[in-house]
């Protein structure tokens, strides 16, 4: 009886998150595919890259591409090659982009991409600024749409979601989980970048202190949105799936050390919500332990009840599957409790390198977090 009884709160449970993150999902409103300026404002596209050989140069042609005035009046694209030891500097160049080489590791108190995207900032005469990730695609008009829309809404920064890319094992069994998972957690009172893309007006970021009021930061994006809110300038997040993607791991490593570095962040103040989203991953953890623990006993009936939690938490999980283009969404829908279990081992993990003061390793570097 009591197994009954929790299996039917972890299935109320499931479905309470499902129908928190799609609502919050559709709250966030998009860019209007109308908008229109005669007149668009010089923007600089900064792009910090360490290591990025392998991908630089699908992100600058897509940038080179931009249907945008080019020129000190109009856009000028420009990646800072930080202190790589690959070629990322020259692919960047030869595919069209400025080049910044910053010889140095960051100063002591700022975190790599803090420094490299302040350096980019500081060269940079424009109107507006967009910092964005080396691992995104952009589509012609997106810069476009993006700019007159800010300007036409008198806001001082705006923030998109980029559309994940999901092209391994791993990134379909657990991007789309860890995505529906952010979203149940989406607090609309609270500020939030994504730090895959930042669009800023050049005199606020000056005025601001930018990414130098959040040097130390693991979670940059996060603290630059709550840094600009509480100085009062107009900022947003909207979706912009349908302007620009991102495919953040090329593979199982690269998974593990980019969620472990913002898992522990990411949940910071997420309060109720974040409660809510430990105890759904332990209870994951539970219908594991059921099904396993059913089978190794001969009690089908408990393994029974475990395996249709799977079921139904899988299939509340389609919409996000179908959403990041995974197929067959089924069949990694039934993948769900084994993610839910590794994102709570990532969680894990990352709580205790935070606690211990460890940081954790990206890019080649040690990052503990300092504010």
């Amino acid at each position: 009886m009591l197994l009954v009884s929790f299996d039917l709160f972890a299935a109320a449970l499931f479905g309470l998150i499902a129908i928190r993150a799609r609502r919050r999902y559709n709250r966030l409103p998009e860019v209007p595919a109308d908008v229109d300026m005669t007149y668009l404002p010089s923007v600089t596209v900064i792009v910090p890259a360490r290591n990025e050989a392998s991908i630089i140069q699908r992100v600058v042609s897509s940038l080179v591409a931009l249907d945008y005035p080019t020129g000190d009046a109009g856009c000028r694209l420009l990646v800072i090659d930080d202190h790589s030891t690959d070629n990322t500097g020259a692919l960047a160049h030869s595919a069209g982009a400025d080049v910044l080489r910053l010889d140095t590791e960051p100063p002591d108190g700022w975190t790599g991409k803090c420094n490299a995207c302040d350096q980019g900032a500081r060269r940079s005469v424009s109107d507006w600024l967009l910092f964005t990730d080396a691992d995104t695609q952009h589509q012609p008009d997106s810069l476009r749409r993006v700019v007159s829309y800010a300007e036409q809404q008198g806001l001082d920064a705006i923030s998109l979601l980029l559309r994940q890319e999901c092209a391994g094992l791993w990134d379909r069994a657990l991007l789309p989980l860890a995505y529906q998972q952010f979203f149940a957690a989406l607090n609309f009172d609270k500020p939030v970048f994504n730090g895959q893309y930042i669009l800023v007006r050049r005199a606020v970021y000056e005025q601001s202190e930018g990414f130098g009021a959040v040097r130390g930061r693991v979670m940059e994006d996060v603290a630059f949105a709550e840094s600009l809110q509480r100085q009062g300038f107009r900022i947003a997040l909207l979706n912009g799936e349908r302007l620009a993607s991102v495919h953040m791991y090329a593979s199982f490593l690269q998974l593990w050390r980019g969620m472990t570095k913002t898992a522990f962040a990411a949940a910071r103040d997420r309060g109720l919500a974040g409660l809510l989203l430990a105890i759904a991953a332990m209870t994951g953890a539970y219908v594991l332990l059921i099904i396993g623990g059913g089978l190794l006993t001969a009690q089908p009936g408990i393994a029974a009840g475990g395996i249709i939690l799977a079921v139904w938490n899988g299939w509340l999980l389609l919409p996000w599957l179908r959403r990041f283009g995974v197929r067959p969404a089924f069949g990694y829908a039934l993948l769900n409790l084994p993610a839910m279990g590794l994102l709570m081992l990532i969680g894990s993990v990352s709580t205790g390198q935070a606690l211990f003061g460890r940081g954790v390793v990206w890019k080649g570097r040690v990052i503990v977090e300092k504010r």
